[in-house]
């Protein structure tokens, strides 16, 4: 008999609906079961029937049509894209009920229109998930609304725990969170690509040089995290200097804004819908 992982404790007794089985939605269902939380009480809804039977013989777990009585939870995961989540959480509102928790995986649709398309005593967060998920690593900044309790908190981290770490935020900065979180990985793989083919240039094996080449970032990470030395004083620990570390770093704080612009942009036209 496989127990859950005690990261899960918080919603072991708990009966979650997914919504959305996308990229999101798929890698929610994988770590959700790679800690084993019981099958029985996870279910796929889905508005379209043809697509919740296929959803039902690919994960083996029951789905039913997002309309219909025996799609209940007490947590709705969210996972649909941005332009779908309100008028998912409109169709869902009439059986939601106080005691319940809505939580959306979605950019781009603040808590005050998310609260505001249910009933009151609905607790609602968002959690803005990156691909780093699919290994249970990077950190999902997690925004939480008016009514989410101490209790609903601790259950809404557990689903965190599924995919990674966190870091709580107000709902103003999720926008940027998307250059701080979730497009970083993007950002940061064409280094990875970089170094991985000068090992290859130097006669490593392709395997052998990105190995090294993640390993490097991965220890220099380790080394900001494990450390509290300034930026400048690490730079220091190695005389070799290649590049124009200043507009790198430039670069990528550029990236980071122009990701937030992206995502109020967005926010923006939703609102207009």
């Amino acid at each position: 008999m496989s127990f859950a992982s005690p990261l899960l404790d918080p919603i072991i007794d708990r009966r979650l609906a997914l919504i959305g089985v996308g990229v999101i939605g798929r890698i929610l269902i994988q770590r959700l079961e790679a800690l084993n939380f019981p099958r029985n009480q996870l279910i796929l809804c889905d508005a379209d029937t043809m697509r919740g039977a296929r959803l039902e013989r690919m994960f083996a777990l029951k789905t039913c049509p997002l309309a219909d009585a025996c799609c209940r939870a007490d947590i709705w995961l969210i996972a649909t894209p941005p332009r779908a989540i309100l008028p998912t959480v409109r169709t869902l509102a009439p059986r939601l009920k106080p005691g319940q928790t809505v939580i959306s995986f979605a950019a781009g649709v603040s808590l005050a229109r998310l609260e505001a398309a249910i009933p009151p005593g609905v607790a609602v967060a968002r959690i803005m998930p990156s691909a780093l998920a699919i290994v249970g690593r990077g950190v999902h900044p997690v925004a939480y609304g008016r009514d989410c309790s101490l209790q609903v908190r601790a259950e809404v981290q557990a689903i965190v725990n599924a995919i990674g770490d966190s870091i709580v935020l107000d709902d103003s900065q999720m926008n940027w969170a998307v250059g701080l979180s979730g497009a970083t990985m993007r950002w940061l793989l064409p280094v990875l690509e970089g170094m991985t083919q000068a090992g290859v240039d130097a006669g490593l094996s392709e395997s052998d040089a990105r190995w090294l080449a993640a390993s490097m970032m991965a220890g220099t990470a380790a080394l900001a995290l494990e450390t509290n030395f300034p930026f400048d004083e690490m730079k220091k620990l190695t005389s070799v200097q290649t590049a124009d570390e200043q507009e790198i770093a430039r670069i990528f704080r550029e990236v980071a804004h122009r990701a937030k612009t992206l995502a109020d942009e967005m926010e923006a036209a939703l609102d207009e819908d």
